[in-house]
């Protein structure tokens, strides 16, 4: 009989995880298909509770839900439990009490470490966030389990009330974004910009990405397009990374939670590609 999965957002029509999930089941003979749902948020304890009622295989949580969804969980990681937000629903059944467990798990750190592996900075020593929304909080937490020497620059730094030592926040300013990003091994946009046109250039404008030193990996976490900030580092002669790798690698780990079987991460990134390339031809 075909499990199911879901990922839960509201909206959720931009989701590329059903497309990403689907193609690694079929690649491993998983008897399985990923929907995508668009959960109100008054709706989502309940939703959730259908989810681990109905034999649901896992689900995967996106924005607004993943500090909502903790409320429904029996347990969390550690790592969901350090950044304070949930991106990743196991249900595991007892038998035994006929009941099921709701084990929330966040994968977005694991995926972006993952990811600058992948782009051959395994443990980089100077890390720049830009930033101190919900994004940047799995970003620092996978950074400072690297060992990196982090600095948070945010416009609001009282929005940076979570962030852990030995990380630091410090103000928005022309200043103190030459200053950081100097001496950056890797720079990270954790902000949001990159969704809006008009702002997506005015921080590419804002932040000195030429003072960064020659081999600075440029990053962002938005991976439906090229941002102006990666482009113009990319024209700097910088090495960079949009969010296609954090993307995928996050969703390996919760693919391998789920099954138990090692991700297809080649399939997964194809399927990805694909998925996007069908977005900008409008299909």
């Amino acid at each position: 009989m075909t499990r199911h999965a879901a990922v839960l957002g509201w909206p959720i029509g931009h989701s590329a995880s059903p497309a990403i999930h689907d193609a690694a089941f079929r690649a491993t003979g998983v008897d399985a298909v990923m929907r995508a749902r668009a959960v109100p948020p008054d709706e989502l304890l309940a939703t959730v509770a259908a989810l681990a009622g109905d034999g649901c295989l896992g689900a995967s949580v996106t924005v607004p839900h993943k500090q909502a969804v903790m409320a429904a969980c029996t347990s969390l990681t550690a790592p969901a439990a350090r950044i304070g937000a949930v991106n990743c629903l196991q249900f595991v059944a007892a038998a035994a009490t006929g009941t099921t467990a709701v084990i929330g798990h966040n994968t977005d750190g694991v995926g972006f470490a993952a990811a600058l592996a992948a782009a051959g900075l395994a443990r980089p020593a100077v890390a720049v966030v830009l930033g101190a929304g919900g994004a940047a909080r799995a970003v620092v937490d996978a950074l400072l389990g690297l060992g990196s020497q982090v600095t948070v620059v945010a416009r609001r730094p009282e929005a940076a009330d979570w962030l852990p030592a030995p990380a630091v926040v410090r103000a928005w300013t022309p200043a103190v974004l030459a200053e950081v990003v100097a001496t950056a091994a890797v720079l990270i946009d954790a902000t949001s910009a990159g969704l809006d046109a008009a702002a997506d250039r005015q921080l590419a404008a804002a932040v000195p990405v030429t003072q960064t030193p020659p081999g600075c990996l440029v990053t962002s976490l938005i991976y439906h397009h090229a941002t102006a900030l990666l482009e113009l580092a990319d024209h700097a002669g910088r090495p960079t990374l949009d969010g296609r790798g954090m993307l995928v690698h996050q969703a390996a780990a919760a693919f391998t939670l789920w099954t138990g079987l090692p991700a297809p991460l080649a399939v997964m990134t194809a399927a990805l590609d694909a998925e996007l390339t069908r977005r900008a031809r409008g299909a």
